[in-house]
């Protein structure tokens, strides 16, 4: 600031000033409410606060007896089978294609009509791995490292 040059403090008040942490006025997002409210406003940081918890589990989403239908016969006519990943089918609808359809879940309703139209209804099962603790040794290595002297 051109004003503030010619003045040894430029602009801090007294000189004893600015030293310790009195003037700072706290630490963190302390004050960000109230006397810092300026800063919260000029960086737009009251717009952008997160709250609340987001799971990281993925939904799978649903798909009808009817979008199959659709999905059948304009995208794979002559294919034998369809897989689903992420979908779990419900039974809205009817389905006409006799074919193996393999998706994440199915509705009791929904599997009773694909077998009736002569097609198969598979559970696809996704496993995630489990990581291994830090520091032990996988299970096949305990097995395979020498006993301890006692």
């Amino acid at each position: 600031m051109r004003k503030h040059y010619a003045n040894r403090t430029f602009g801090g008040g007294n000189a004893k000033n600015r030293r310790g942490k009195g003037n700072k006025g706290g630490k963190g997002r302390a004050g960000f409410h109230k006397h810092k409210w300026l800063q919260t406003i000029v960086r737009g940081e009251h717009k952008n606060r997160k709250y609340g918890f987001h799971s990281a589990r993925t939904h799978s989403q649903t798909v009808t007896l009817d979008q199959l239908n659709r999905m059948i016969a304009t995208a794979a006519p002559e294919a034998k089978e369809l897989v689903l990943k992420n979908m779990r089918v419900v039974a809205k609808g009817r389905i006409s294609a006799a074919m193996t359809i393999k998706a994440e879940g199915f509705s009791a309703g929904a599997r009773k009509a694909i077998e009736s139209a002569g097609g198969k209804a598979i559970a696809l099962h996704i496993q995630k791995k489990k990581a291994e603790g830090k520091g032990k040794m996988p299970k096949a290595a305990k097995a395979d490292a020498p006993a301890a002297k006692a």
